[in-house]
């Protein structure tokens, strides 16, 4: 990717944000992702917008934007009225019926205007008017319109206030609408709204004044034999205005717009369509018809470059056939245009793109996909041609669980879109840690559900199946690890790689030869982060055992920290199906079968020790074992009559002395109990009440950093907030608030997962991961000198 030209204050937010990667998807509907003049990617991500900084190498998050209570369905930049600025406003619209307008301020977006639009935005469009004798100061004269599945397409009108109004409201006679795009007349002085129907057909709609804009319809565009998808408009060196619209027929038609200033008696001209606005004539022109698509085109994007003050007539085009094509106009054939450049046919587990951009410079093309995924391919002139480069991504369905490496040189995640993937920081001189995915190890048949990590290359992971799978990692994946960590302590099994049959869901491995992967990582200078194709194809983990023994789906498991041992608990109604199992790692036999609880048991956690294994149950009671000769016992439990919980307890939690554990639950409630007393004794060393906040994830952060007696505790809401809190349970059992993440900097949905990375890294400060049904996984930095306060 490119170096942006970052501003100072764009460069003092990432060095004073407290998160410090977040891994997002992008939703899967087009027009969701634009690329804007600034440098900066936004995207819809669930709820929330990300904002993404590209760099030379690996780009970042710098902002996650919540304040939708819905799916995003459409995002862009608000585009200033001069040319080639750069943006300072985006648009979003979403499923709970609102558009919300963004506008930069100092370091930060804030939300400036809510739109409603009362039903389900399915698109939106804006154009930034002119300012007439307004303060520079003020926020510019703005158009909105957004169109929603009721079948209307509103238009609101922003003054040089924060305060928006509606205006007006198209209607279509029960026809419904597609797209809408926004662009001025050849004119510059009357806007233009284009509007792409279900019958197949384009309708223009003109405002004489934008002093106080009113649409009327002059024209229908026809020749398509299928829904439009997308529009864009452009101008080209002579001032024509050029409209291109994408199809479900998998053509694109180019119409070109031209003030008309005399009759022309060429017999051969093309059919054209004319409307007059304010005494001037114009004439609409179908200027070519592009054939090169074998399947839906969802996405077409004009290139904003201009040279030498004239517009480059470059159109990008992707669709669900997995291509994206870059069209030119002929040189020596007038009106014709030729495909210059094709990219895609992506392999692996994917569909086609939804949508399309240049970059700013017009030397980068980017298309994001069906499982939320982004393909950016990048100019080369050396090699005059275009090469993948590395993208912005994360998970496109919930993520459900994560663990580290027990060196903390990696992250493993896991989620319901049915892979686990493993991010890693690299570390650069001037930005400290960029943190970005590595790999997949596995990409399953079904949803994923928990994960555990038995050494640095062995990692075991269950699903919606009955099946304990186990993992152990490539060479390729170490020499991989070697340019971003020390891994002379790392194994790997001899398979250069892994692949998964056709029909079969056991990742194989593969051998070869001679190790390429060596070879490549001694000769390679600087560091290339793996391309979304590379992730997809060539990163896969074999398979080298499966453990039988549930009788229902998978749902919880643990591993102790000597790697030797193995819990696993699956979906379960009745106590016996609600047993934990143990497995010895190095037979891979059982070993042991607990039984306790009379539901599905929801989270195990081994002491840091390892003499106490503590299980927590949606029948809202806790069991603790202690490991006597070899075996578990269980030696404390809770009932339903005594516990302080009254709701499913979630998860629960040690603290880094095995002295304390913690149990959260749906009612709200955190209780701290003390080992050495809850044999004799089932009652609580204290309660936390969260105020009717269903808690749904807990970790105690390593005691480097906390007085003796006291210990930080991380709690993860199922609202998305976190809070990271101080607890002191030796003199006087108090407890108070550190400091909170809200919902644009932690996540927005249910936090599924907390866990702070070993102190045995060579990061300063205290760093916590998190994951979400969100579909988001995040990183934290907590500095130590705050924690200290």
């Amino acid at each position: 990717m490119f170096e942006t030209s970052s501003s100072p204050q764009r460069s003092k937010l990432i060095r004073d944000m407290t998160t410090c990667y977040a891994a997002c998807s992008c939703n899967r509907v087009p027009h969701c992702a634009d690329w804007g003049t600034n440098g900066l990617l936004c995207y819809g991500t669930r709820n929330a917008i990300a904002v993404y900084e590209p760099r030379s190498h690996i780009g970042r998050v710098t902002h996650t934007l919540h304040r939708h209570r819905d799916r995003v369905s459409t995002v862009h930049w608000i585009k200033p009225r001069t040319a080639g600025a750069p943006e300072s406003e985006l648009l979003s619209g979403s499923v709970d019926g609102t558009v919300i307008i963004w506008s930069e301020d100092d370091i930060a977006f804030r939300c400036t205007s809510v739109l409603s639009a009362e039903s389900p935005v399915a698109f939106a469009d804006s154009l930034q008017l002119s300012d007439v004798d307004v303060p520079s100061t003020t926020l510019a004269r703005l158009l909105v319109c957004a169109g929603s599945i009721n079948g209307d397409i509103r238009l609101w009108l922003r003054e040089n206030t924060e305060d928006a109004k509606q205006i007006q409201s198209l209607t279509f006679g029960g026809r419904l609408p597609m797209h809408c795009r926004l662009t001025y007349l050849p004119s510059g002085k009357c806007p233009l709204l284009a509007v792409a129907l279900e019958d197949a057909s384009v309708l223009l709609y003109i405002a004489e004044s934008e002093l106080e804009p009113s649409f009327v319809r002059v024209q229908r565009l026809v020749g398509h034999e299928d829904w439009v998808l997308c529009m864009d408009f452009t101008r080209d060196g002579d001032g024509n205005l050029f409209l291109a619209t994408g199809s479900k027929d998998s053509m694109i038609r180019l119409w070109r717009i031209n003030e008309t200033v005399e009759e022309s008696s060429d017999e051969l001209k093309q059919e054209s369509n004319t409307f007059a606005v304010n005494d001037k004539q114009y004439d609409i022109t179908l200027e070519s018809v592009l054939s090169g698509h074998e399947s839906w085109v969802y996405g077409v994007h004009w290139q904003p470059v201009k040279t030498d003050n004239c517009q480059t007539m470059k159109l990008l085009s992707s669709s669900m056939d997995k291509t994206m094509i870059i069209w030119e106009p002929a040189e020596i054939m007038n009106g014709m245009w030729t495909e210059a450049v094709r990219v895609g046919e992506v392999g692996g587990n994917s569909l086609g793109f939804y949508g399309c951009k240049f970059g700013p410079d017009g030397l980068h093309i980017l298309a994001h996909g069906y499982q939320g995924s982004f393909h950016i391919w990048k100019y080369s002139r050396e090699m005059n041609k275009w090469l993948p480069r590395s993208t912005p991504g994360g998970h496109f369905s919930e993520a459900v669980d994560l663990c580290w490496e027990p060196k903390g040189r990696f992250l493993i995640t896991a989620s319901t879109d049915q892979t686990t993937r493993i991010h890693a920081p690299w570390k650069d001189d001037d930005l400290g840690e960029l943190w970005h995915e590595i790999a997949r190890p596995q990409v399953h048949g079904y949803d994923m559900a928990c994960l555990a990590m038995l050494a640095p290359h062995i990692y075991v992971s269950g699903a919606d199946e009955k099946v304990v799978r186990i993992f152990t990692a490539t060479s390729t994946f170490k020499n991989h690890l070697r340019s971003l960590a020390n891994v002379e302590d790392f194994k790997s099994m001899k398979a250069y790689s892994a692949a998964v049959p056709s029909l079969g869901l056991t990742n194989k491995a593969t051998y070869c030869g001679e190790d390429d992967g060596e070879k490549n990582s001694t000769t390679e200078n600087v560091y290339e982060p793996p391309t979304e194709e590379e992730l997809m194809q060539n990163t896969l983990w074999p398979e080298t055992n499966k453990l039988y023994g549930h009788g229902y789906e998978i749902f919880c498991m643990a591993a102790r920290h000597d790697g030797k041992l193995l819990a696993t608990a699956c979906k379960s109604t009745t106590q016996e199906h609600a047993a934990i199992l143990l497995w010895a790692t190095d037979t891979w036999l059982q070993v042991q079968k607990l039984i306790y609880h009379q539901l599905t048991v929801t989270q195990m956690e081994f002491s840091p020790d390892d003499k106490y294994l503590l299980s927590v149950s949606r029948d809202r009671r806790w069991s603790l074992f202690k490991a006597t000769d070899g075996d578990y016992e269980l030696i404390a439990a809770s009932s339903k009559k005594d516990s302080p919980h009254s709701r499913i307890i979630w998860c629960c939690a040690w603290t880094q002395d095995s002295n304390y554990f913690a149990t959260g639950s749906r009612d709200g409630k955190i209780a701290i109990w003390s080992t050495s007393t809850v044999q004799e004794n089932i009652i609580p060393r204290m309660i936390l009440d969260m105020q009717n906040q269903s808690v749904t994830a807990l970790c105690f952060a390593p005691s480097i950093c906390i007085a003796q007696g006291s210990h930080l505790l991380a709690v993860g809401y199922e609202k998305g907030r976190i809070e990271i809190q101080k607890v002191n349970t030796e003199l006087d059992n108090t407890w108070s608030k550190l400091f909170e993440y809200d919902t644009s900097q932690a996540h927005h949905l249910t936090v599924k997962r907390l866990m702070f990375r070993p102190v045995n890294h060579s990061y300063n400060d205290l760093q916590l991961a998190s994951c979400s049904s969100d579909y988001s996984v995040k990183i934290h930095n907590i500095e130590l000198p705050l924690l200290e306060s």
